[in-house]
């Protein structure tokens, strides 16, 4: 009797962990591409990004996460290229100091990409959850930055909206994990 109870337990564990790992290794189909983009501020653009990887059409949940992580950490660049450039030629003391803390946070929000990818690296969800929503709380301050005068002129704030959207489908990935 207890030998049967055991093998019972045994394999209702074994069932469990084959459905937790059958699932992580599906393909990610298009409506969760679009539940985690509904959750971020701007979805149409999460959803076009994410959709635009090639990987997309073939990578499962993990690899939909590294997707997010791997925009994220482009936008990054992309807008801390941009914070280099204007620090170096904006005339408005006002703004070159803008562009000076934008750049910090956007510094800060890559550190947190690549935590992100080492917890995924590790199969730890929790960890790319908090550190997307890291990226996302930095990308926002730099954001901020550009709420009260001087007017900025240039693409800096949009990007920073941009990988607040990328690290929040980081973040709503993560769950998927």
């Amino acid at each position: 009797m207890a030998k049967k109870i055991i093998i019972q337990i045994i394999s209702v564990v074994v069932l469990f962990v084959n459905l937790s790992y059958g699932r992580k290794n599906l393909k990610v189909a298009e409506d969760i591409v679009q539940e985690i983009c509904a959750s971020t501020n701007d979805p149409t653009f999460c959803f076009k990004a994410i959709k635009s990887d090639p990987r997309t059409a073939t990578e499962n949940l993990t690899g939909l996460a590294e997707i997010c992580i791997d925009l994220a950490g482009a936008a990054s660049k992309k807008a801390e290229k941009l914070a280099a450039t204007l620090i170096k030629t904006a005339t408005d003391p006002q703004l070159k100091e803008k562009y000076r803390a934008c750049s910090k946070n956007i510094a800060a929000a890559r550190g947190r990409i690549g935590e992100a990818a080492k917890g995924l690296a590790a199969g730890n969800g929790k960890a790319v959850a908090e550190a997307g929503l890291d990226g996302l709380n930095e990308s926002e301050d730099c954001r901020d930055e550009f709420e009260a005068p001087p007017k900025d002129p240039s693409e800096l704030a949009g990007l920073a909206g941009k990988l607040i959207t990328l690290c929040g489908a980081v973040f709503f990935a993560a769950q998927y994990v």
